[in-house]
């Protein structure tokens, strides 16, 4: 049974990445991923699959959206997320070294404002797409924000560190991942429009909260009106426990952590 577009209403037909597929190919090239030795889909209670290269229907959402919302509507907001993630990965020891990111510096200050909003409006078309996905109504507010030049929202986008990722050699930090959906309803209300989940892009998490204010504390925030994005720090597993977990399953990089530890523990740089 075709969807309808979440943005225009048109049927869909055009399947977007869950993960963005220039990220994709920064991670892992261009494929087919069987000539790099491989690479492997996990979707957490089920046997991990194979990829053959980043297009593979595994990386993409069933259509939930048209192919003209997808391509030329959608196409600013794609290019300003990929010039955003690449500044950010090719200046990663400035980034991690002032826990910050100049938008400025990023899109140049001409555009910077513009590129911003097109920043943020690449995020809402991720969040819509996910829920799209699951079957549930994009909020009609984030839907109408696309068409215009200023907005308030209750879709809150942070970003953070994962400081974990740091006990890996740099050669192997470039894991993606999308965490679950979270919905949260109330007990006396019932269902409501409350949603979070994460995006992990190597060691930078992006964290999408709509209307959790009073139940997400967050570090720091980033307003789609600011050229300013703090960078907040996730814990994730102690270095004890990931050699702990190393030794219980005999990996390969137990020695690596070890070493680490010797050295100091986990730096961020």
């Amino acid at each position: 049974m075709s969807r309808l577009c979440w943005i225009c209403g048109s049927i869909s037909g055009s399947r977007e990445h869950k993960i963005k597929r220039s990220d994709i190919v920064r991670a892992f090239g261009d494929g087919p991923f069987k000539n790099d030795g491989g690479l492997l889909h996990f979707v957490d209670g089920q046997p991990p699959r194979e990829l053959q290269g980043p297009n593979s229907k595994l990386l993409k959402y069933e259509p939930v959206l048209c192919g003209e919302c997808n391509s030329n509507r959608s196409q600013p907001w794609d290019k300003a997320y990929e010039t955003f993630v690449n500044w950010v990965y090719k200046n990663e020891r400035i980034t991690l070294a002032r826990r910050y990111i100049d938008l400025n510096e990023v899109f140049g200050e001409e555009v910077a404002v513009n590129s911003c909003l097109s920043l943020y409006k690449y995020f809402v078309k991720a969040f819509g797409c996910r829920l799209a996905s699951a079957d549930y109504t994009v909020p009609a507010h984030l839907v109408a924000l696309l068409s215009k030049d200023s907005f308030q929202t209750k879709l809150r986008i942070t970003f953070d560190v994962y400081k974990a990722v740091f006990a890996m050699a740099p050669e192997h930090r470039h894991m993606l991942g999308l965490g679950g959906l979270v919905r949260m309803d109330s007990v006396s209300m019932g269902q409501m429009e409350r949603y979070y989940f994460q995006l992990n892009i190597g060691w930078l998490v992006i964290g999408f909260h709509y209307d959790t204010e009073n139940l997400v504390v967050v570090d720091a925030e980033w307003a789609p009106d600011s050229t300013r994005v703090d960078l907040g720090i996730i814990e994730g597993p102690t270095l004890d426990e990931l050699i702990e977990c190393a030794r219980l399953e005999g990996a390969p990089a137990l020695a690596e952590l070890e070493a680490l530890r010797e050295a100091g523990g986990i730096k961020i740089e």
